[in-house]
């Protein structure tokens, strides 16, 4: 006997989360989350109620819900997303304000803008910051995106043509492909620099079952989770003297890392003005830097 949607919900609501097990019953369905919603009487054939009870296995195993869809939601965007890139998290899109609100800043001053996320996994901070710039008729600035896992790069491909951004997406250790390339020219006034890199330790990995399914090399980071932020400054501080700019740089950290990050940028970019930036939580989130 077929089963409703009702009825398959509230099994699965026993054992997982109820907003869940609706985005897996609508993936099953290929149908929208609202359908779900407003058609609880819709009933299921046996092969997709087998389909979403196998899921619903593999979501009890902590696997994420986005890699058992391949979607997520970030910034009011559908992201194509899979194992080779970090589920992106509400906290990120903090960065995407701050990014849209400097690009903002800077055409209106008429500076030639140009902005570079590094890490970028499913390009979700460019993307979404190109797309919100394009709904509300704002010039878009030359973007550059990197990161050192090439299925991420492909990835993040497929979310910019999704989204009609245009970004020229590069493989390489953070700014390293930037330099090789020569990317950057005199011609750039103003760069604006987003990061979202691994910033946890091993002990948080180990200790945390939800992110255990996550790409490690996306989460994790050797020097007390900090190692990249600090190749990362060192590779500002070459930006700026090599081009003579003064990128002003937005990157997001673990609330416990403000005191550590605060030293470890007045060691490499000793005259940056700091700041750093609460999440909706009232957590030390976001840090910017002005060199």
């Amino acid at each position: 006997m077929k089963k409703t949607i009702f009825e398959l919900l509230k099994e699965a609501s026993v054992q997982i989360n109820r907003l869940d097990a609706e985005l897996i019953i609508a993936h099953v369905l290929n149908k929208a989350r609202e359908f779900v919603v407003a058609h609880p009487e819709y009933k299921i054939t046996k092969l997709q109620s087998y389909k979403f009870k196998k899921l619903i296995n593999k979501k009890i195993a902590d696997v994420p819900t986005a890699y058992l869809t391949g979607h997520k939601e970030f910034y009011g965007l559908n992201f194509l997303v899979n194992t080779h890139t970090l589920v992106p998290r509400p906290e990120t899109e903090l960065i995407v304000d701050f990014a849209i609100e400097e690009i903002q800043r800077a055409m209106k001053n008429e500076q030639r803008a140009t902005l570079i996320d590094v890490g970028t996994g499913s390009g979700c901070i460019p993307i979404a910051t190109l797309s919100t710039l394009q709904h509300f008729n704002t010039s878009t600035p030359i973007t550059f995106a990197t990161d050192i896992s090439k299925p991420a790069i492909k990835i993040a491909k497929k979310n910019a043509k999704n989204h009609n951004v245009n970004i020229k997406f590069l493989h390489g250790n953070l700014l390293d492909p930037i330099f090789t390339n020569k990317f950057i020219t005199h011609h750039s006034s103003f760069i604006i620099l987003t990061a979202n890199l691994p910033y946890l330790t091993e002990e948080q990995f180990k200790s945390e079952s939800s992110i255990q399914h996550e790409p490690k090399s996306a989460l994790i980071a050797e020097k007390k989770g900090l190692a990249l932020y600090e190749q990362l400054f060192k590779q500002i501080k070459s930006l700026s003297k090599t081009y003579n700019l003064k990128p002003k740089t937005y990157i997001e950290i673990d609330p416990l890392q403000s005191n550590s990050i605060t030293k470890l940028i007045q060691k490499h970019l000793p005259t940056a003005k700091i700041e750093i930036k609460k999440d909706l939580a009232g957590h030390n989130r976001i840090v910017e830097i002005l060199i």
